[in-house]
C-alpha cells in the first residue's frame, strides 16, 4: 500500500497572497509577492537594495517605498492598498488596488490507493 501526501490549496479568495522564491535566484531579486485578486494572479518582484540593506517592490520605476524586511512589506499592505498592474497591458493603465489580507493556506492530505 502506498502512502502519498498531496499538498493542495485549501481556500483561495481575493486578496490572498504568498511570498515565493524568485526563479532567477539572484541576490537583488530574491522573492516574488504573488497576489490573487479579481480572478487573476499578479506576480510582483521583491527587490533587495544592497546599498541600504532594505527591500522594495516592483521594478522601481513607479516609486520606491523601502522596508526593513519582507514581513514589514506584508504588514504595511495589510492596511494600505497595494496597486496591482497587469503585466500584459503595454499602456500600464490596467490597475487595481487591494490589501494583503489572506495568506495562502496549504493543506496536506493523505491519498490512499
Amino acid at each position: 500500500m502506498y502512502n502519498i501526501t498531496a499538498t493542495i490549496i485549501c481556500v483561495i479568495q481575493d486578496e490572498t497572497f504568498l511570498i515565493r522564491d524568485c526563479s532567477k535566484k539572484s541576490n537583488t531579486e530574491p522573492y516574488v509577492l504573488v497576489v490573487y485578486y479579481g480572478r487573476r494572479v499578479y506576480n510582483i518582484k521583491v527587490r533587495f537594495l544592497e546599498d541600504s540593506q532594505q527591500y522594495a517592490l516592483g521594478t522601481g520605476l513607479r516609486g520606491d517605498d523601502k522596508f526593513n524586511s519582507v514581513k514589514d512589506i506584508i504588514d504595511f499592505y495589510k492596511y494600505a492598498p497595494i496597486t496591482l498592474i497587469d503585466g500584459k497591458d503595454k499602456t500600464g493603465t490596467q490597475r487595481v488596488q487591494c490589501y494583503l489580507t489572506h495568506p495562502l493556506k496549504l493543506c496536506k492530505r493523505r491519498i490512499l490507493p
